[in-house]
Formats: C-alpha cells, sequence, structure tokens
C-alpha cells in the first residue's frame, strides 16, 4: 500500500475523469486508472488536495510520454492536506520560465496550439508543474475554456514568439487569470490526431494550480 496525494481531476469527455497523484513514498507523478486501463467515473470520490493509501500498480500498457499510468486495487482515505503549493514545493521541482522549458523543450506550436509530436521528440514524463513567470489569461473558444500565453516555442527547425493558447481541462470553475508565480500543473493529453494532420499529436493542457 502506498499514500498519495490527489492533485489533479480533469474532463475526459462527458462522464469520464482523469486522476492525477504525487505519491508521498517516492514522490513522484502517478495517473490513477482503474482495472482494465479505465479512467473513472465522473464522480469518483478522489479530489484535489485528499491524501489516500492506495494498492498500486504500474500499467502493463504503458505509451510515452504517459509513463505515469497505474492501476489502483485498493483504496483507503486518510485525510486532507489544505497546504498544496507548499506541500509540493518541498517535494517537487518545477518547470521556471516559458514554454521552453516544460517537457524536455519538446514542445511544438502550429500557431495556436501547443503539443509535442513524435518527429519533434517525445518527453520523459506527461504531468508536471511549472512556475509561470507572466500571467495566463482566461479565454473561450468554441464556448471551451483556454489560458492565453504570449512566449517562444518551437515551430519546425526554429522558434516562434506569439500568443498561444492552452485548454484548461480541470473540475474546478476557471479564474479570469492566473498570475504570474502561481504554480501550475500541467499535462500532454492522450495522443490524437485531428483530421487535417497526418501526425499523432498529444496537446499541452492545464489541470490545476495551487496559490
Amino acid at each position: 500500500m502506498e499514500r498519495v496525494l490527489i492533485v489533479a481531476k480533469t474532463h475526459m469527455g462527458p462522464d469520464k475523469a482523469c486522476v492525477g497523484a504525487l505519491s508521498l513514498h517516492t514522490f513522484k507523478n502517478v495517473r490513477l486508472l482503474l482495472p482494465g486501463n479505465n479512467n473513472h467515473p465522473a464522480d469518483t470520490p478522489f479530489d484535489v488536495g485528499q491524501v489516500w493509501q492506495l494498492d498500486l500498480r504500474r500499467s502493463t500498457h504503458l505509451t510515452p510520454p504517459h509513463v505515469e499510468d497505474m492501476i489502483v486495487y485498493e483504496q483507503k482515505p486518510l485525510g486532507l492536506q489544505t497546504n498544496m503549493r507548499g506541500k509540493l514545493l518541498q517535494h517537487i521541482e518545477p518547470w521556471k520560465g516559458g514554454l521552453t522549458q516544460l517537457f524536455d523543450g519538446c514542445l511544438q506550436s502550429d500557431g495556436n496550439s501547443c503539443f509535442i509530436s513524435r518527429k519533434g521528440g517525445i518527453p520523459s514524463c506527461s504531468t508536471g508543474y511549472w512556475l509561470t513567470t507572466i500571467p495566463l489569461t482566461l479565454t473561450s473558444i468554441h464556448e471551451k475554456a483556454y489560458y492565453a500565453i504570449s512566449s517562444v516555442v518551437h515551430k519546425g527547425q526554429e522558434y516562434c514568439r506569439g500568443t498561444f493558447h492552452i485548454r484548461y481541462v480541470g473540475y474546478p470553475d476557471p479564474i479570469a487569470e492566473i498570475p504570474a508565480g502561481t504554480l501550475v500543473r500541467v499535462s500532454l493529453a492522450r495522443w490524437w490526431r485531428r483530421e487535417e494532420y497526418s501526425e499523432e499529436r498529444c496537446y499541452l493542457q492545464i489541470s490545476g494550480w495551487y496559490r
């Protein structure tokens, strides 16, 4: 059994949730799945800030960069962690700076969104923490919440500067601005190919913040 701190709960379609946690034994990020590599129902009892004792086993179906997947077989609630930012900063090393600092420098852009692709390099993980150096501003695209940031990102073999939009997928209501200096949890969505592109991509997303 292993103690974990729930750090994120994100929407996976209309009726499923993806649950992220930090192991309080190894201080590594884990993604909690149900047997069969299934996501949790939207009404899962797991919520951000809770501490649980879990029987965890590593998934046998890992596809990089999603190497954090763990299957939950038994669970027992232990309590709540109130100062999430303070607790996390005791045990994790957040990325600092612009978007080029995230995910081993593998992020690319199509001029609007940010993503990784196989031809651009696969990072060593799909979840992490980011100390923002400039504010992120809430905006809406096709009635979905995004945060806009002005930064530099790879575009092909070069760098480009612009305003990029990062999808917000967390359960709490979005705030109008994520201030500079906020600790933000970021992740890469599962591999997916849009109809207009020939390659699969993992898009950058925000699942929550801690202030």
